[in-house]
């Protein structure tokens, strides 16, 4: 009965990551509850295959490297395409349409200054309906803006830093 009492403590252990072991256990079971220990204490590793390189890293690794690429597609959503962009000292605007929808979305990368938060600004104008704009501060791209295009209509975007911007006149679209 003392083994099993000894095997369930280190189970135990092992579930929740610490050796406890009795003063009466064996050297046999120190040795295990260390071991576990030992284990839990190293981060758990994964395989990875990227680029037809096939190696091991740590989870964290993966996690902080591996993420899905930001592209004007991605941010604006599914079934987004990217209908003219316009490039500007720091970073570049983009319009996309969704013709399912019948959305513009405007959204502004930066090019310089990537990572760290700074004023970015994104518009979309659909003539006769009015201006969608966002500002914010933000380490990459603004979040996308979003207008209904009645069918045949002209819309124009631009997007911005507080350096300087650009965009596009209207142009039919829908």
């Amino acid at each position: 009965m003392r083994l099993a009492k000894t095997t369930i403590r280190a189970a135990a252990a092992a579930m929740f990551g610490v050796a406890v072991v009795s003063a009466s256990a064996t050297a046999t079971h120190q040795a295990m509850a260390e071991t576990t220990a030992t284990h839990r204490a190293q981060e758990t590793t994964a395989s990875y295959r990227a680029s037809g390189t096939t190696g091991t890293y740590r989870a964290s690794e993966i996690a902080a490297t591996h993420r899905a690429p930001e592209t004007p597609a991605v941010v604006c959503g599914p079934g987004y395409k990217v209908l003219r962009q316009a490039g500007f000292d720091g970073g570049t605007a983009y319009l996309l349409y969704n013709a399912a929808k019948r959305n513009a979305c405007a959204v502004t990368f930066k090019t310089r200054n990537v990572g760290t938060r700074s004023m970015v600004w994104s518009a979309v104008d659909v003539k006769d309906a009015g201006v969608v704009k966002n500002e914010e501060i933000t380490p990459l791209h603004t979040v996308p803006v979003y207008h209904a295009v009645p069918a045949g209509a002209y819309v124009k975007f631009s997007g911005g830093t507080k350096a300087a911007d650009s965009g596009g006149g209207y142009e039919r679209i829908g």
